[in-house]
């Protein structure tokens, strides 16, 4: 997934929920689902091109995640993390 350095995580999830054609009550229970799921919630209002190599990988998982899509791949989605931010994306991508 494309992360776009002028948009915020809850921009781009909006967007990506938008293209999957989920609206209202319904994008906004994704999106404020994935925040929390991915730890995002602290960077929600800080523009992705300031975000760690970590949060951008997180934020792509969640674009990859909305909507709640029945399988979903992955290319080494953990790649260059600390030991215990892979295990919290793996545990993430677990649930």
């Amino acid at each position: 997934m494309t992360i776009i350095d002028n948009l915020t995580a809850i921009e781009h999830l909006e967007l990506y929920g938008n293209l999957k054609y989920l609206s209202g009550e319904q994008l906004q229970r994704n999106v404020d689902s994935l925040m929390d799921m991915m730890n995002l919630r602290m960077n929600g209002d800080t523009l992705a091109g300031q975000y760690s190599g970590g949060n951008k990988r997180k934020l792509q998982v969640a674009i990859a995640m909305i909507g709640h899509p029945e399988m979903i791949f992955l290319d080494e989605p953990s790649t260059g993390m600390d030991p215990e931010a892979k295990r919290f994306m793996w545990n993430s991508i677990k649930k």
